[in-house]
């Protein structure tokens, strides 16, 4: 799996977890909906900055939204 689906895969994940639309997890960190629409599929290459931005309004680390472990893979 490519790094950008992980990462969209994870956000996805977390987010869904929390009863957040993109809507709202993207209000909460202050970017736009469709980026974070992108992202979740994999489309976009997430900047550090915006990782950090999805990991506090997820609580969560932004290690966490690099980590295939949470995905089942090896």
């Amino acid at each position: 799996m490519e790094w950008e689906a992980v990462v969209g895969a994870n956000i996805r994940r977390l987010r869904k977890a929390k009863g957040l639309t993109q809507e709202q997890l993207a209000h909460e960190a202050g970017v736009a909906m469709r980026y974070v629409a992108g992202v979740e599929r994999g489309e976009e290459n997430p900047s550090l900055k915006f990782l950090v931005k999805m990991a506090e309004a997820l609580e969560t680390e932004p290690a966490a939204l690099l980590t295939r472990d949470m995905l089942g893979e090896p």
